[in-house]
């Protein structure tokens, strides 16, 4: 009886760290979108940004190690294709699929790897800086995608009164990253709970 009982226990103990440890690597991107699975799955994740409008809106930052824009740009075309595809500029390129961004930059702590941020329309309507799309989309195209009329005039005039937007993880500034106010949207790099739950 003592042996059938120890069995037991120990099955049991071994069943759930079985599912304990599947379910710590599995919990994946948080955008359901076969383009961030790919992402999710092939990429190193690095960090969570939350929006200032709105905490649940969120951009998912990840790290390509060993992949020039190009390579990375051109893994994201082979697995799904874009419906817009930006010019490269200032060692950035942009991806636009159903209602996603998809942002590649160098990597300002290695050149050897690249960034990938996943985002949905409404964190680049709401946050972002519309100088950053210099270069990868005219405007009238983000105020077709982002359903805004002029939002680049609005959202530019919106910055300058604020004297803060988003201007993508690498080289955004101010409230957005590495600040000690209370507004900043800059997350840990390990996810927790709240609205950048996740892995």
């Amino acid at each position: 009886m003592k042996r059938s009982l120890s069995f037991v226990l120990v099955s049991l103990l071994l069943f759930l760290t079985a599912c304990g440890s599947q379910a710590s690597t599995s919990e994946g991107t948080l955008f359901e979108h076969d383009i961030a699975e790919f992402i999710d799955q092939n990429y190193t994740f690095q960090d969570v940004v939350s929006s200032q409008e709105n905490s649940s809106d969120i951009s998912e930052i990840y790290i390509a190690e060993d992949k020039s824009i190009d390579e990375v740009v051109n893994e994201l075309q082979e697995h799904e294709e874009p419906e817009k595809l930006s010019e490269r500029s200032d060692n950035k390129q942009a991806l636009i699929y159903d209602n996603l961004f998809v942002i590649v930059t160098e990597d300002e702590d290695n050149p050897e790897n690249s960034t990938v941020e996943i985002a949905e329309q409404q964190f680049v309507r709401d946050n972002y800086n519309p100088s950053f799309f210099n270069g990868l989309f005219a405007l009238w195209l983000l105020d077709e995608v982002l359903d805004v009329d002029d939002w680049g005039k609005k959202r530019q005039s919106k910055c300058k009164n604020s004297g803060d937007c988003y201007g993508g993880y690498q080289s955004s500034g101010g409230l957005y990253k590495k600040s000690s106010d209370s507004k900043s949207i800059r997350s840990s790099s390990v996810r927790g709970g709240g609205p950048g739950a996740g892995k």
